[in-house]
């Protein structure tokens, strides 16, 4: 008989053998390409996600801090797909919470004024019909920097809104410049009538643009007037102010360097100037290089008469006048200088030159100093008649002339160190005032986005991770048929041994009946993985939507991937299927030497690997308590028990003529099917294992006291749309913001952002430019937060925040979550991240050290103060902490949110906040427990198989058993036995590792967890007893 014709005729007989490996290969196929595809998918999808944001954008203009005039961006190298737009945040109340929208104010959409558009993501949140009004917070901007000290109170304001229409996401209305697939919420309106709200008319912030665009054309079509910078041309001097009031110190400079003869004007509120016993309250004064071509000493002041004769002062009588100035999140402080008066000018004379004073909204435009709108503490019951007289008539005109010199120190702030510059060159020039002066910024959102999608989270190592267990238990099932099967063939081997056969040969021909079971399992296992991908791409947009935080995947199965798969899934099976064969043809010499074996051995190999894992879990214990080491122990565990049961079942089970009782005959029966039994101990112990220690792996988060490490012992977390510019640890604060209830002994962490990208586990593309928070670390890091690892490793405590807190050379040392470093960056310590300043400047960022699993995850943490060299013009806190007593904490949480209401505020305990990062960890579970039940699924039943084929196969044994005189109860009663200790022992084992394997986190595991564990525990243990004693039941009376 021709080879061919015997594989054939082969394959027919043992059908139902390789059946069941087919369907074991199909299985671990399907996981492999499906993990594949799941991959492909998700990037694909991610990628789409990106089109869907940027839509044809190349390069985005924007303006931080600051504004540019609208003709800006219909300059002729912005070609004809630029837009001009006023972006802002905001928010809208809906049904009780505050929904944190992106305000985007357009010319292109067909907005009309008092309309409004939505994208579906704000629709499906807020449920309004066309037509229905909504109505829109926003911050009360203007032009002067909300972070000054001389604007009013009030900082949000409103716009009562109909709704249009959807922007669907082909119209743009899912235009985002984050890199994050979460669907942003957006909200489209009139670009004029955003204006007016905010009180920019003619003014955009953000520039979009379909063209390449190259910082050097930005250079030479950029004019001052841009950044809303005026000349206005005086008989002997040309004055320069800006429409923000304040100029920035670097354009101060700049036009100092570049102009022969300029002179600096600062005008300022004093509180007092004071004269022995006279004083007069809140007046404007200016201060000054020169005045009438007359330098200023640092110790001199210009009175005018009219000063002069209220204060009864004269020249040389020194004045005391004071002011305030302000420090982080506008703490006032009073301060004042002493001069001595130089010479008293006419009032006319000052109130000629109005360039001296500056405009100050809700200063120099009311009626009556009792109608000033200021952040300032102003006591009205100080204003005198004779105040508001001098006011009717002549404003705001300077009533002392200061020195810039002494002054500017003082009164400088981020946003400028002068309210004017005054060129008495005939030709002044200001060209070379560059974009990056006045905080204008140019980047390409494209190739970082692609990067990012591209390069993000791994689904197809993630899943391939989690089906792992489906995999091996596939691989264990296609064994158990193909194993059995020798054993039936195992007559037919000799008979080919004896024909000449060489053992080669006759596992070439069992291998080639094998592979096209494998080749058709293997490309119906392509389909299925296909049907899977699909699966868990609906289950990440719906159920497991926790993992993903959006929605919206589709299947994108490449073909590279599919062959792939199936050429993976092919050769894992063949090389599998080889070992079987060949193990299974030699098994007679292995049985030979079995005989043999050395018991001693065994029991060092199984005392060894006892001892390593006793050591490396006291050492993970009392040392590094990593999770992930506790698993490991765990493994180690469960496969020194497999050994162990080994080693009793070899020296239980040996050959011997005496002692032959029920109890050693079912052990040498183990011992004859020690292949399957250990199979069948790996394929249950492995899934329980994985079963119950991911279920008891899911962290309680309900007391407070566990989780100070990654809460610092801060209760609320407390975000705002709008930011706060108060110090709300001060009396003054706490009064702005309607916070004067709050218990005394509420500790408050205030925190400047400057907004990136989301760097947490909510985010799955690739992050390379992380959010950053400027937070007091010396604050943080005296709560019971700590530093887990860091660049200075001989340094703790406060030579450790020390070196934190300084810099050397801009790069600036930085805190991470370790999770964010190693996972979402993909760096490691010492590593550097670039950001673009305010001022156009570039800094390095290094990564100085880790925190534990923290509130802070998406963030990297840098010092306050440098924090504010980078980004000098954020000064409003969007985010704080806040660290209440227990009792106390419902009503500060309630008191917050009202009192805030205005700003946006969003409210949530610290634990609440862990709690949505543990959303992603605890989905993964969920998923790895879903696959991992369907892998000890499998493990049940490749176990039910060995159990039925064995019986059946010992047909011959059973029939023994009753011609020796044994009754059907005795035979059942010794198989049942004899196949409940296999089972048995891999449950209890698989549990007692994965009790291990949760390490010490078997604290914060909440009791209701621990009882279900011990219910699914009990009910494993009877269904396997019950089910062995049906199957030995029901196979011994069928013989």
């Amino acid at each position: 008989m021709k080879t061919r014709d015997l594989t054939h005729k082969n394959l027919v007989f043992y059908l139902r053998y390789f059946k069941l490996a087919g369907l074991a290969v199909l299985i671990s196929v399907a996981v492999i390409a499906g993990s594949l595809v799941i991959g492909d998918s998700v990037r694909s999808s991610l990628l789409n996600r990106v089109n869907e944001r940027l839509g044809n954008i190349e390069t985005v203009v924007f303006a931080h801090q600051s504004f540019l005039s609208e003709d800006f961006y219909k300059q002729p190298e912005f070609g004809s797909s630029a837009r001009g737009i006023l972006l802002t945040n905001g928010f809208i109340s809906h049904n009780g919470s505050l929904l944190p929208v992106m305000v985007w104010g357009v010319d292109d959409m067909d907005i009309e004024k008092g309309m409004a558009k939505i994208n579906p993501a704000l629709n499906d949140e807020l449920n309004i019909q066309p037509g229905d009004a909504v109505v829109l917070r926003l911050p009360a901007q203007g032009l002067v920097p909300s972070g000054s000290l001389f604007v009013t109170e009030n900082y949000t304001t409103s716009l009562r809104l109909d709704l249009s229409g959807i922007a669907d996401p082909e119209q743009g209305g899912n235009i985002s410049l984050k890199n994050e697939q979460t669907l942003p919420l957006n909200i489209f309106v009139n670009r004029k009538d955003l204006a007016e709200a905010m009180e920019v008319q003619g003014k955009i912030n953000l520039v979009l643009t379909g063209e390449n665009i190259k910082d050097s054309i930005i250079e030479n079509t950029w004019d001052y007037s841009f950044s809303g910078l005026s000349l206005t041309h005086q008989s002997d001097f040309t004055n320069i102010v800006s429409d923000r009031v304040f100029l920035q110190k670097e354009v101060i400079e700049n036009i100092g360097k570049n102009n022969t003869n300029t002179n600096r004007i600062f005008s300022y509120l004093a509180n007092s100037i004071v004269f022995q016993n006279s004083s007069i309250p809140y007046s404007f004064v200016s201060a000054v290089d020169q005045y009438d071509n007359k330098k200023l000493k640092n110790d001199e002041v210009i009175l005018s008469d009219y000063s002069a004769k209220r204060l009864g002062a004269g020249i040389g009588d020194w004045l005391h006048i004071s002011f305030y100035v302000s420090r982080d999140f506008k703490t006032l402080q009073a301060d004042s200088v002493q001069l001595k008066v130089k010479q008293i000018i006419p009032l006319a004379e000052l109130r000629a030159d109005s360039t001296l004073s500056a405009n100050f909204p809700g200063l120099s435009d009311v009626e009556r100093c009792t109608e000033w709108d200021s952040d300032l503490p102003i006591d009205m019951d100080l204003i005198t008649t004779e105040d508001e007289e001098y006011w009717e008539l002549y404003r705001s005109t300077p009533k002392a002339i200061l020195p810039y010199e002494a002054i500017a120190d003082k009164w400088g702030n981020e946003y400028g160190y002068a309210t004017s510059v005054r060129i008495y060159d005939a030709d002044p020039n200001v060209q070379s005032l560059r974009h990056d002066m006045f905080g204008i910024q140019i980047f390409h959102p494209r190739e970082s986005a692609v990067y990012a999608a591209r390069n993000g989270v791994d689904f197809a190592g993630l899943f391939m991770a989690l089906g792992f267990f489906i995999i091996l238990s596939a691989l264990l099932l296609m064994v158990i048929p193909i194993s059995e099967m020798m054993v039936q063939r195992k007559g037919e081997i000799d008979l080919l041994k004896s024909m000449g056969y060489t053992p080669e040969k006759i596992r070439k021909i069992i291998w080639m009946e094998s592979t096209p079971m494998v080749l058709l399992s293997s490309f119906t296992g392509v389909i299925a993985g296909i049907l899977y991908t699909i699966v868990i791409m609906w289950l990440l947009g719906s159920y497991w939507k926790g993992a993903t935080h959006t929605e919206g995947f589709s299947v994108y199965p490449h073909w590279i991937t599919l062959v792939a798969g199936f050429i993976t899934g092919i050769l894992l099976s063949l090389a599998i299927l080889r070992r079987v064969i060949s193990r299974n043809i030699h098994q007679e010499t292995k049985k030979i030497r079995s005989h043999h074996i050395l018991l001693n051995r065994k029991k060092a190999v199984v005392i060894i690997l006892a001892v390593i894992t006793i050591i490396i879990a006291i050492y993970n214990l009392f040392i590094t308590t990593s999770v992930a080491l506790f698993s490991i122990v765990g493994l180690l565990l469960m496969i020194t028990f497999a050994l162990l049961g080994d080693y009793l079942i070899c020296s239980k089970g040996k050959p011997s003529s005496t002692d032959f009782t029920d109890h050693n005959m079912i052990f040498r029966t183990l011992y004859a099917h020690r292949k399957q039994a250990i199979l069948s101990y790996f394929s249950l112990a492995f899934g329980v294992f994985i079963v119950f220690s991911v279920g008891l792996n899911r962290p309680d988060f309900s007391n407070a006291s566990h989780l100070k490490n990654a809460t610092g012992g801060y209760s609320l977390w407390c975000e705002s749309s709008i930011p706060v510019y108060h110090n709300i640890n001060t009396p003054l604060g706490r009064e702005k913001l309607n916070l004067r209830d709050l218990p005394e002994s509420t500790s408050i962490l205030q925190c400047l952002k400057y907004s990136a990208d989301e760097a947490s586990c909510l985010n799955l593309n690739k992050v390379s430019s992380p959010s950053v928070l400027g937070i007091d670390l010396k604050e943080l890091l005296s709560s019971s937060m700590k530093v887990q690892k860091s660049i200075f490793p001989d340094q703790k405590g406060e030579e450790l925040i020390q070196l934190l807190k300084s810099s050397n050379e801009k790069v600036i040392p930085a805190l991470v979550d370790a999770t964010v470093l190693q996972w979402s960056l993909g760096k490691s310590l010492g590593d550097t991240i670039y950001y673009t300043g305010s001022n156009g400047q570039e800094y390095a960022i290094q990564l100085a050290g880790t925190l534990p699993n923290t509130i802070f995850q998406g963030y990297i943490l840098i010092d306050q103060s440098q924090f504010s060299k980078i980004w000098e013009t954020t000064r409003g806190s969007e985010l704080f902490l806040m660290q209440v007593e227990e009792n106390q904490l419902p009503n500060v949480k309630t008191m917050i949110s009202q009192a805030m209401h205005e700003y946006g505020i969003r409210v949530t305990s610290t634990n609440d906040r862990l709690k949505q990062f543990n959303t992603v960890t605890d989905t993964y579970l969920t998923i790895f427990l879903t696959l991992g039940g369907i892998g000890l699924l499998l493990g049940i039943f490749g176990f039910i198989i060995v159990i039925r084929k064995n019986l059946s196969i010992r047909q011959n044994e059973i029939e023994l058993y009753r011609t020796l005189g044994f009754f059907n109860l005795k035979i059942k009663d010794i198989l049942y036995r004899e196949n409940r200790i296999v089972p048995l022992y891999a449950i209890v084992t698989g549990l007692f590792s994965a009790l291990i394997g949760i390490g010490t986190n078997f604290k914060n595991v909440h009791s209701n967890v621990w009882i279900t564990a011990l219910l699914f525990a009990v009910l494993f243990i009877v269904l396997t007893i019950l089910f062995v004693k049906r199957v030995v039941k029901n196979e011994v009376e069928k013989m």
